[in-house]
């Protein structure tokens, strides 16, 4: 049985970029920042905090991440944090510009298929007028 993602919309993806524990984030994933690691698990092994409560006190809105995305951020946290390399950055760079790019090209072809919609509608429109002002010499 195959899990479907669930992304990000644009505006979440906005407002998820805007917090400064995060070093990257994508439609389907996010990445953070060394700090935030190390708050995350700081505050669950000295107070005990709820994971849940730990994203709330980092900024971070939980019904956005979602309860299965963030056990899956402890998890990797934590196994990064037992690794030989222990806690680091693993943002892969090429994998980000890739990724944003592609947000990008999406969002191009978004725009350009606006501008042709909105130019159709202008010619439709000309086209009306121009017939009108026909009908209007011929009445005349």
């Amino acid at each position: 049985m195959t899990r479907k993602r669930t992304l990000f919309t644009e505006q979440q993806i906005e407002i998820l970029k805007q917090n400064p524990f995060t070093a990257s984030v994508s439609e389907s994933q996010i990445r953070f920042t060394v700090e935030f690691k190390r708050f995350l698990l700081n505050e669950r092994e000295k107070n005990g905090t709820q994971w849940k409560r730990i994203f709330q006190k980092a900024g971070y809105d939980p019904e956005i991440l979602g309860k299965t995305r963030i056990l899956r951020i402890v998890d990797r946290v934590r196994a990064e944090a037992a690794s030989p390399k222990g806690l680091h950055d693993t943002v892969a760079k090429n994998h980000f510009s890739k990724e944003n790019e592609r947000v990008q090209t999406q969002k191009a072809i978004r725009q350009l298929q606006e501008e042709v919609l909105r130019l159709q509608q202008q010619v439709d429109f000309l086209k009306k007028t121009q017939m009108l002002s026909v009908l209007d010499e011929i009445e005349d």
